[in-house]
């Protein structure tokens, strides 16, 4: 049966490369997805999906610019503003394993599309809120669903792709979160500062209420454009939905070679599913929905838990925890560091000043614990009268550290397929733990800013690598919730590095910076047992 299934797949390969002829002919998913190609359907999908992530990367860094506006609104102390930051980021990480399992049961575009729609309603309600209470409920539901397609549109985008051109879109797909990181400081300063303020009904409406208001419009248009897409086709397949699968499959033919669909020369799909598929089944009732529900999902867990998938979930779990315990550690505090050194470089215009002496000069620690983004904006001065304040550095510096970052996104994707699959987390992931150490010596803010670029630029760019490996090795049955899985732990790490920069600040400079610096080193050799794609 495989050689027979081996000759079927080259002779359909012959007759798609010599004429395109309509030959009749059986394949698996990955066969029909080579014959369908990679072009414009690919392309403009790579698009909506990445105007999906921009809507992701907006909303994690949406507090860092309604803050300094919301803290005179709502009379926040410092300790709710970084409650605040804290309760959207602790919703998106015990999300991601929820979502995941949902979308492994009822498939990725379902899942996204209640997300995306949920997060857009709750932030433009959210919009209205006239209490720090009622402002930090909604943080935290918004973090809850944007925890769903911050993780899954990678697998979403991915099993659109064949294999070979899978793990370059994932990475393309980086491009558009940073870009959000662009995105967004220029609508705030465009935004926030504005004159705005009116009220009806004693409900207060002003500029940083617009800014919320604002994000939430994009969310809900690109979800109305997802309700145009299919399902993933791959899933599908997985599911033993085959005649979908393939339906799909010959759009996507037809629009990337101009031909008919018709003239796709797969007639049926092979399909893997785990269980078999009904067809004129007697529809469930609500007891037997749930039992079902609760059956694939321990069977999805069960699945990753079991060799050899546990092996390989638990050393791309452990690599991407260290990458973002690195990655989200070091940029808790980055910004700050440039406002420091400025002011410290105004009152001793020719002094050089390590890091850690000026954090000893200064005698102060960080406050401000748990940000979502690089460019978090973090004011220690304390005012005795409370005015809203952005300052205008830390979006030059923010703007400059990202921009930086979009050729790393291009770079990974122009390589994603030209080196191996270790090669790529295994340097990015060693460069950037050698910059954090490089940190501890700079003595300016502009070699800062240059430390900061380069550590900025690997630490992402191995993030949307190790999700392109991800995605690639667990199979599409449980790829959805490993992926997921993958992601709250990474999340995670961000949470644990703030949490001790936070213990360990005030106790010695030194201890956060090597910790940090040496559990990203620590990840970056555990990227060399990462399996090759001859041994997946």
């Amino acid at each position: 049966m495989v050689s027979r299934i081996s000759i079927i797949s080259l002779s359909i390969e012959k007759e798609s490369k010599d004429n395109g002829s309509n030959k009749e002919g059986t394949a698996d998913f990955e066969r029909a997805m080579e014959i369908c190609g990679n072009g414009r359907y690919q392309y403009i999908f790579l698009l909506v999906c990445g105007i999906m992530f921009i809507c992701v990367g907006c909303q994690y860094g949406a507090n860092a610019y309604i803050l300094p506006s919301a803290e005179c609104d709502l009379n926040m102390k410092s300790e709710e503003k970084g409650l605040l930051n804290v309760a959207f980021l602790i919703g998106s990480v015990f999300s991601a394993l929820f979502w995941g399992v949902f979308a492994g049961a009822y498939g990725r575009r379902n899942i996204l599309l209640l997300t995306l729609f949920a997060d857009s309603a709750v932030t433009f309600v959210a919009s209205f809120s006239q209490s720090f209470k009622l402002l930090l409920v909604f943080r935290v539901i918004s973090g809850f669903l944007m925890g769903g397609p911050g993780s899954l549109v990678y697998t979403y985008l991915g099993e659109f792709h064949a294999e070979r051109y899978r793990a370059k879109s994932i990475c393309f797909l980086g491009f558009f979160f940073i870009l959000a990181w662009l995105i967004l400081p220029g609508l705030a300063w465009i935004i926030i500062p504005l004159p705005i303020s009116f009220e009806f009904y004693n409900i207060r409406y002003n500029s940083w209420r617009m800014f919320l208001g604002a994000i939430s419009l994009p969310t809900f248009a690109i979800a109305a454009v997802t309700l145009t897409y299919p399902e993933s086709p791959k899933f599908l397949v997985s599911q033993g939905k085959t005649d979908e699968a393939l339906e799909i499959l010959r759009n996507i033919y037809a629009i990337n070679t101009g031909r008919d669909k018709s003239e796709f020369p797969v007639k049926e799909l092979l399909s893997d599913a785990v269980f078999e598929v009904e067809k004129d089944k007697a529809p469930l009732s609500s007891s037997d929905m749930l039992t079902e529900l609760m059956k694939n999902i321990w069977w999805q867990l069960r699945t990753i838990a079991s060799p050899p998938l546990l092996k390989y979930a638990s050393l791309l779990w452990m690599i991407y925890f260290a990458n973002m315990f690195g990655y989200y550690g070091f940029n808790l505090w980055l910004p700050e560091l440039f406002n420091r050194f400025e002011n410290y470089h105004q009152s001793h215009p020719n002094a050089s000043v390590t890091v850690c002496e000026l954090i000893h000069a200064t005698q102060t620690s960080l406050n401000h614990t748990l940000p979502e983004e690089p460019f978090l904006l973090l004011m220690n001065e304390v005012s005795t009268e409370c005015k809203p304040h952005i300052d205008e550095r830390v979006f030059i510096n923010s703007l400059t550290i990202n921009a930086v970052c979009l050729l790393g996104n291009v770079a990974s994707g122009y390589l994603a397929n030209r080196v191996g699959r270790r090669t790529m987390p295994v340097t990015t992931m060693m460069i950037s733990g050698i910059a954090g150490l490089g940190l501890y010596f700079v003595r300016s803010s502009l070699q800062i800013l240059i430390t900061a670029c380069v550590f900025s630029l690997m630490a992402a760019t191995a993030n949307f690598v190790l999700t392109s490996i991800a995605v690639d090795v667990f199979p599409t049955h449980v790829s959805a919730a490993a992926v997921c899985m993958m992601v709250c732990l990474g999340r995670f790490g961000a949470v644990a590095s703030n949490l001790a920069f936070g213990m360990l600040l005030d106790l010695s400079c030194e201890i956060p910076i090597f910790l940090v610096t040496g559990v990203t080193l620590f990840g970056s050799l555990l990227c060399f047992l990462i399996p090759s794609k001859e041994k997946k």
